[in-house]
């Protein structure tokens, strides 16, 4: 957070996990995007995204987009000629909304889905000179929004074919366990309540709500811990729920469990 004398403006993005905002009691929120995730299939070369504003006075929004991939475990944002925003820059008036079209430059991709991030940044209202200074706290927002074109492979499935299983292990990350997830298929898969059962059966929440995505072809870990230490994480068992489904998913100790189709994201 940048701090001014009498005005800090906080820019919140939670690990490109899906839309960050941050609320102070007082000020409210005022930007809202939807829809929260884009799913462009090999038949469309455009979505779009609505920004609307339910605050009583104009505000102004930056779109970006980037690809999307996890490189050794790790999320990686890098700027992209694959897709264009019409508008990137816009204002929205007072109880109004306004239309973002995501447009596709070029062909589908042919059998791997393809992943990207929308970055949607709500700026800072500029400050005359000579205004006298606000009380309290400004806040901007940003959203981070997942976009997925669907590969041809998929162009005459109503929905996205059912991804590989998830491959998961124990690994040491520099003194710390992480539970890795790989994901050998042609889809992303969506994690989200993550949980680790000890040996004594006792549940310990690693993760609540949305947890993350493996991207395909991607690998992405989880820091984890057990009050039994190493042993205990080791002859417990992992559990999530993949892809919107309301029942968990086993993912350690078990053979790799193919996750269930596609939800809601």
């Amino acid at each position: 957070m940048t701090m001014h004398t009498t005005t800090a403006r906080a820019l919140s993005l939670l690990a490109l996990c899906g839309l960050a905002l941050v609320v102070e009691p007082g000020h409210a929120a005022s930007l809202q995007v939807a829809p929260v995730t884009l799913t462009l299939s090999p038949r469309q070369n455009a979505d779009g995204l609505w920004l609307s504003n339910s605050g009583d006075a104009p505000l102004q929004a930056q779109v970006r987009i980037y690809r999307w991939t996890q490189v050794d475990g790790e999320d990686r944002l890098e700027p992209t000629r694959d897709l264009t925003l019409s508008p990137p820059m816009l204002q929205v008036g007072p109880g109004e909304r306004q239309l973002v079209r995501v447009i596709r430059l070029g062909p589908p991709p042919d059998t791997v889905e393809a992943s990207y991030r929308v970055i949607v940044d709500e700026l800072p209202v500029p400050v005359a000179a000579n205004a006298p200074p606000r009380p309290g706290l400004d806040f901007v927002l940003r959203y981070s929004l997942p976009m997925f074109l669907r590969p041809l492979s998929d162009a005459d499935r109503a929905a996205p074919a059912t991804p590989a299983p998830l491959t998961a292990t124990l690994v040491d990350g520099g003194g710390q366990m992480q539970l890795q997830l790989e994901n050998r298929g042609t889809g992303h898969v969506q994690i989200a309540d993550l949980v680790f059962i000890d040996p004594a059966g006792k549940r310990l929440v690693l993760r609540q709500g949305l947890a993350g995505y493996v991207l395909p072809g991607g690998i992405k870990r989880w820091p984890v811990a057990s009050p039994g230490g190493i042993d205990a994480l080791r002859r417990g068992s992992f559990k999530a729920r993949i892809n919107g489904a309301l029942e968990e998913s086993a993912l350690l100790p078990s053979e790799p469990t193919p996750p269930q189709a596609n939800g809601p994201r």
